[in-house]
């Protein structure tokens, strides 16, 4: 166990990992959304797929548990279910998908869906019906197939409440307390499916400092008034992560 902590202590990478981190903070913080689009990209350069979905899941657990009880507050537990369940359906799918890509693939998977799903949110793509019980088990399993191959269990959900009326203080809490699932599902199903060591868990810590620090940074710069230009600054930030996490350049 001590060599593996030392290890990961002197990881080339580390430093890399832990910026990434607190950049996804950061754009978490004043978006409520971002860590997997921001963090991955970005960490699967020095990091191979499965390690570097489970140090995300590891810091964003840690990072994000504070804000649990305000979002128990606010949230529609029936429909934070509802995409709970979808999501668990079908994650295992997306996980035998990852379990046969090679690194440089997790990469341009990654990289193309985080622009892809950037562009329809720039674009102002959106779902405008209601929001069904059928459609939000399809969001949550849409949701699991993205976050079992790639990491992104957000983006679909994400693009369903932005078509919501719902306040924004209950679509933050959903999404806050679905993610929180997808994490959790995804960290059991990670280390029930593949031989993963302590080093992923070791860096996930580690990195658990930047991304906390980065979201309390965030939170507070975010104002309710700006809002369109903090999002902005977001979707470039994400943007150009996703461009640079493209297995195109040498390293």
């Amino acid at each position: 166990m001590l060599d593996l902590f030392y290890e990961a202590l002197n990881f080339n990478g580390l430093f890399w990992v832990l910026s990434a981190a607190f950049l996804a903070g950061i754009i978490r913080g004043f978006s409520g959304f971002g860590t997997a689009m921001v963090y991955l990209p970005l960490a699967a350069q020095v990091l191979p797929p499965v390690q570097a979905i489970v140090s995300m899941v590891l810091f964003d657990l840690i990072g994000i548990w504070p804000t649990v009880p305000r979002a128990l507050k606010y949230a529609k537990l029936p429909d934070v279910f509802r995409l709970g369940l979808g999501m668990v359906l079908t994650t295992p799918l997306g996980l035998l998908a990852l379990y046969f890509m090679s690194q440089s693939s997790f990469r341009l998977l990654a990289s193309v869906l985080i622009i892809l799903l950037l562009l329809m949110l720039i674009m102002g793509v959106r779902y405008r019906g209601a929001l069904s019980n059928r459609i939000m088990l399809m969001a949550g399993a849409l949701g699991g197939l993205f976050g079992g191959s790639s990491g992104l269990c957000g983006p679909p959900v994400i693009m369903i409440y932005m078509a919501s009326k719902s306040a924004p203080e209950i679509v933050r809490a959903n999404l806050l307390l679905y993610l929180i699932i997808t994490d959790i599902v995804l960290l059991v199903l990670c280390f029930s499916s593949f031989d993963i060591s302590l080093f992923p868990i070791f860096i996930g810590f580690f990195a658990a400092v930047p991304f906390m620090v980065g979201n309390i940074f965030g939170s507070k710069m975010f104002d309710p008034k700006r809002e369109g230009v903090f999002r902005i600054v977001a979707y470039v930030v994400i943007g150009f992560s996703a461009i640079y996490g493209l297995p195109i350049w040498n390293f």
